[in-house]
């Protein structure tokens, strides 16, 4: 069964990137997707974010995302598509349709969608929607960047949905997309321009990948970190070559180096816009949201940055 939530709907104008362009009306546009059944949202990412993706984009749409809720008694998938207004108009309608027609199979499921202007909103106040990722992106620039991001990591999360069942079959290619994110900002063709990108130390990019991963631990996360390192040591070499024969198959190689380019690319534009965060916090940012779609939570991320801590170039040419 559908249950249809229609807010407010502003009009605004954005191209591609979110900037006005005269004459078109286009629409932030968000979907929620609540199934019941709590083991399904893979099937909802095949069988109904992937062809709406593909759809939004036919019709005319500038940018169409996704993401996992981090409730994991709650689990739903949210998609993000900028487009304007006829396009939002048909995307929500063939939504329904794919849901009626999934729900035989994959159960009972709930859509609601939000309508919102589309950035920037011409001086005029920030929807309170909006507050939380403006402030965690830096800014106007810093969320449009970001979107660029999310469009590539929601089509590579779609790809692996359907090419491994399952999260923990995803849970190799997750590691190496977690290396290939923080090895980008360091060792990326363009990273030398951005000082800032070669700063920290491979060591304690990952430390601080950890802490961030076990936040929730309060005064006990020390004692976690050390019990995740000892239970995770014997495991490390055979995880290495699990990556190793994944790292090996020519469909995972074209979209690790797609996901390369896409963080160098962005954290490069970051700095040329004075994006107001460091390039340690943008790359772990996008590292996470990139697990998050590939269905990892983020206690399974803190043990996939210790394989990914301990991989490197060098060791995947050799076990290849």
């Amino acid at each position: 069964m559908s249950h249809t939530t229609i807010p407010r709907t502003v009009e605004g104008s954005a191209d591609r990137s979110g900037r006005q362009r005269a004459g078109k009306t286009s629409l932030w546009w968000a979907l929620t997707i609540e199934p019941e059944e709590k083991g399904s949202c893979d099937g909802w990412v095949k069988h109904v974010v992937a062809p709406l993706s593909a759809q939004a984009r036919n019709w005319g749409a500038g940018r169409a995302g996704f993401s996992r809720s981090e409730d994991e008694n709650s689990p739903s998938l949210n998609m993000n598509v900028v487009a304007p207004a006829d396009v939002v108009d048909r995307v929500w309608d063939f939504a329904n349709a794919l849901a009626l027609r999934s729900g035989p199979t994959l159960g009972s499921v709930k859509l609601a969608q939000t309508k919102a202007i589309t950035p920037p909103w011409a001086g005029g106040p920030v929807p309170r929607k909006m507050e939380a990722a403006l402030a965690k992106y830096g800014g106007m620039q810093g969320m449009e960047l970001a979107g660029d991001v999310a469009e590539l990591s929601s089509d590579l999360a779609i790809w692996a949905v359907g090419r491994f069942p399952g999260s923990n079959v995803r849970s190799p290619l997750a590691a190496l997309l977690l290396f290939d994110t923080c090895h980008s900002m360091m060792r990326g063709p363009r990273s030398a321009v951005w000082a800032d990108r070669r700063t920290v130390s491979w060591n304690y990019y990952w430390d601080m990948h950890l802490r961030s991963c076990t936040a929730s631990y309060g005064l006990r996360s020390e004692r976690a970190h050390q019990t995740l390192k000892d239970q995770l040591a014997p495991r490390i070499v055979p995880a290495h070559r699990i990556m190793a024969a994944l790292a090996s198959e020519p469909s995972v190689d074209a979209w690790r180096k797609r996901w390369v380019r896409v963080i160098d690319n962005y954290l490069y534009r970051a700095d040329k816009a004075r994006v107001s965060r460091s390039a340690q916090q943008m790359t772990m940012t996008q590292g996470r949201h990139m697990l998050n779609r590939l269905g990892i939570s983020v206690r399974d991320e803190a043990a996939l940055g210790q394989y990914a801590r301990a991989w490197t170039k060098e060791l995947e040419d050799g076990l290849a």
